[in-house]
């Protein structure tokens, strides 16, 4: 978690925070679409390496979960917002 930034206000800080994570969670899933569109280009080639297919669906399961957690905490803090702020 970031520091407050001087003369930031409790609730200046969790919109900072929602900010930056909407961030985190764009990059997180355009990664995974990254990987996923790789994936496909790999499993359209005739004779496809499964081993490369195997960790490259490894690495996307985890950016998926990554970003399911992440939007998870984003709703918790907007939850926040909205209640105090």
């Amino acid at each position: 978690m970031n520091a407050p930034m001087a003369g930031e206000s409790g609730c200046q800080l969790m919109k900072r925070l929602a900010k930056e994570a909407k961030v985190s969670i764009a990059k997180t899933q355009a990664h995974a679409d990254e990987v996923a569109s790789r994936i496909a280009e790999l499993e359209a080639q005739a004779n496809p390496d499964q081993s490369q297919i195997s960790a490259l669906q490894q690495t996307l399961d985890v950016l998926r979960k990554k970003a399911e957690e992440e939007r998870a905490s984003l709703s918790e803090l907007e939850d926040v917002i909205r209640e105090n702020c």
